[in-house]
């Protein structure tokens, strides 16, 4: 290979103060060293001055390390490097560590890891990257006139989940200063999507009770849907509407995942309820134009998003991840918004969450019955399923999710795509 090639080459930098972790990651990768080119550091100190003179296309690092673990290495990496994938791999399990990454950290994977699900992470990761940076739809973007900010009562929050002392408590007192995230809070845990046993009544039970990360995605919604709504009033119905479906989608996604028996079922939760904040983007920002593709989509039976491309450039899908990724989501809930649709775009690595999102909009769709999976408008992706042996799971998922869909019969939360 000429030295031009190899320059041209993703640039995966490893850091572990451990010299035999390294060797053996070295070891496990070898096949890979003619499509990566891959560095090697022991300190976080020594990944921050690799990284003023190469540029780096993924950072993965070991989380307890002396002088500078590894979310304090990524926090510095996310705030001079943005466009760096990164990554903790790490067996170091403390919760509250763990948490500290959820800004910083684009993936977590646990130590050990398997090579095809270390590999499977850095390409998808990769190829995320590369799509939501695409000249399309980054000309979408710049071209809408409205982008939601974050809000004031969010940003605390991701300090409080970045700091050493954050805790329950600490976090609730964050968002009880701010009145209607409270009560949207309050709201959502006391539905019966959730069936709490008994009345959660303070905003600690709340956060003990959702878990943080599902507290980041409900305040998040609840701060963009607001700003929707003042931009878009004649639109309130359609964003209500999406708000319902968007809670629903979550709870949906978060059934399905967990009969994966995978990790935490919050983060699929996440997933389906920040879906479809892209549907936002174009609501805001063009809503005679949005309401007219609309149409066409019923009319014509075209899949949405190839409508919703046609007529801005991008569709909803694409949108949203860009935004979520801009604000430091992680890639497998990034992957799974971009991809809800069709997840055999998202290629062969295995995402759960993908799966668990797009399954749960197919049922719940009215026409999703038994028998009909490539018949539907939105068809479930079988190939998808079939690829890891998931596709016989769909009774199980059908049956878990009809009582589910008997209470949102009449919330009109089929009606936005």
């Amino acid at each position: 290979m000429t030295a031009q090639a190899h320059a041209e080459l993703p640039v995966i930098l490893f850091v572990d103060d451990e010299e035999n972790i390294l060797s053996g990651i070295k070891r496990m990768l070898r096949s890979k060293r003619s499509l990566w080119t891959m560095e090697f550091v022991t300190s976080g100190a020594a990944a921050l001055e690799f990284l003023k003179t190469r540029h780096v296309d993924v950072v993965v690092t070991d989380m307890r390390m002396p002088q500078m673990d590894g979310a304090e290495l990524l926090a510095q990496v996310q705030a001079l490097y943005p466009d760096t994938v990164r990554i903790v791999l790490s067996g170091y399990a403390n919760r509250e560590a763990v948490l500290r990454t959820i800004g910083p950290s684009h993936r977590y994977l646990a130590k050990p890891c398997r090579e095809d699900v270390l590999v499977g992470t850095i390409e998808s990761s990769l190829r995320l990257r590369a799509s939501l940076a695409s000249d399309q739809i980054k000309g979408s973007v710049s071209g809408l006139a409205r982008l939601p900010t974050l809000p004031r009562v969010y940003e605390r929050i991701l300090q409080e989940l970045a700091s050493e002392i954050g805790s329950a408590d600490t976090l609730a007192q964050v968002i009880e200063e701010d009145i209607a995230t409270s009560a949207q809070l309050l709201k959502l845990t006391n539905s019966s999507y959730f069936g709490t046993a008994r009345r959660v009544a303070t905003v600690k039970q709340a956060v003990q009770f959702l878990g943080f990360e599902n507290v980041r995605a409900v305040v998040l919604l609840a701060g963009v849907f607001e700003q929707f709504r003042v931009f878009q009033p004649r639109m309130e119905a359609a964003v209500e509407l999406l708000s319902q479906r968007s809670l629903a989608l979550g709870i949906f996604a978060r059934t399905i995942y967990e009969s994966l028996l995978a990790k935490d079922p919050g983060e699929a939760f996440s997933a389906g309820l920040l879906t479809h904040v892209g549907t936002l983007l174009l609501i805001a920002n063009a809503p005679e134009k949005f309401t007219l593709a609309m149409a066409e989509v019923e009319k014509s039976g075209r899949p949405i998003e190839e409508v919703e491309r046609s007529y801005f450039g991008a569709s909803h899908a694409e949108l949203g991840a860009y935004l979520l990724n801009l604000w430091g989501f992680n890639h497998e809930i990034v992957e799974a918004v971009a991809h809800h649709h069709l997840p055999s775009e998202a290629g062969d690595y295995r995402n759960d969450i993908l799966i668990a999102v797009h399954v749960a909009q197919f049922l719940m769709r009215p026409d999703a019955q038994a028998g009909t999976a490539g018949k539907s408008r939105e068809p479930l992706d079988i190939a998808y399923l079939e690829k890891f042996g998931l596709a016989d799971r769909m009774p199980v998922w059908r049956e878990r999710c009809a009582g589910l869909k008997e209470e949102l019969a009449n919330d009109g939360t089929n009606s936005i795509h």
